[in-house]
């Protein structure tokens, strides 16, 4: 009786050891990889197909990488031709790479913070490349107000909005004065879409990471936003 008993005990064991492998290893091969979204200002091929300008997501299913738009009006999908090890910390939030050439931007690889990158077009060498940064690859990422301004907009507008000569001086331009009563009469919106699409005087704002220049996502524009707001005079 007591052998039947510890048979029993080691069968269970054994079952639920299966079962611990089988959904471990489902979880790692048999799920898409959560993706990364990236907001593209310009036309580009995936393979033979064109994809217009949009937000996008990028996904990792197996072997197979999936590109599709945000309003799935646009999809595509690429064989990795090969995995590619590179500097993460270049790479924290995530890149595309574009090979260039006569018949425009070509989806070449795809870096997916903390994991190889993904090599999806070849090309011979010799060619120009144009890097993209991803803008909300990552949405929990974000800087506080006063860190977000330092790293965009005080090099111009100053640290407490009051402006910077030498750069009015080398741009041959008035800066507003953010703490001024003229800017702070400005709503959010309008704030937003300056910050977004710039004017005649300023292109729109954008910051350096890592040695990529992107544009601000939207939770970093509401947090600038806020912290001008404590500009105030």
């Amino acid at each position: 009786m007591q052998q039947v008993k510890s048979q029993s005990i080691v069968a269970r064991i054994f079952m639920a050891f299966i079962l611990v492998a089988f959904f471990a290893v489902a979880g790692a091969f048999g799920q898409p990889d959560s993706g990364m979204r990236f907001e593209i200002p310009y036309g580009f091929n995936v393979g033979s197909k064109a994809m217009p300008a949009g937000t996008y997501t990028f996904r990792l299913d197996e072997s197979m990488l999936k590109v599709q738009s945000g309003t799935a009006s646009a999809m595509a999908l690429s064989n990795v031709i090969a995995r590619l090890n590179g500097p993460a910390e270049l790479i924290r939030d995530g890149c595309l790479v574009f090979d260039k050439s006569d018949a425009g931007l070509t989806l070449s690889e795809v870096w997916i913070p903390g994991k190889d990158g993904l090599l999806v077009h070849a090309v011979a060498k010799g060619h120009n490349r144009v890097v993209l940064a991803g803008t909300t690859i990552n949405p929990d990422r974000s800087y506080p107000g006063k860190a977000a301004y330092n790293l965009t907009c005080a090099k111009c507008h100053g640290e407490k909005g009051e402006g910077v000569p030498a750069a009015e001086k080398f741009f041959k331009v008035s800066i507003p004065r953010l703490n001024s009563a003229d800017v702070q009469g400005k709503t959010d919106a309008e704030l937003k879409d300056l910050i977004a699409q710039g004017s005649q005087a300023m292109p729109p704002v954008e910051v350096d990471e890592a040695g990529f220049r992107h544009r601000l996502p939207q939770q970093d524009v509401d947090a600038v936003i806020a912290y001008v707001r404590t500009l105030k005079q």
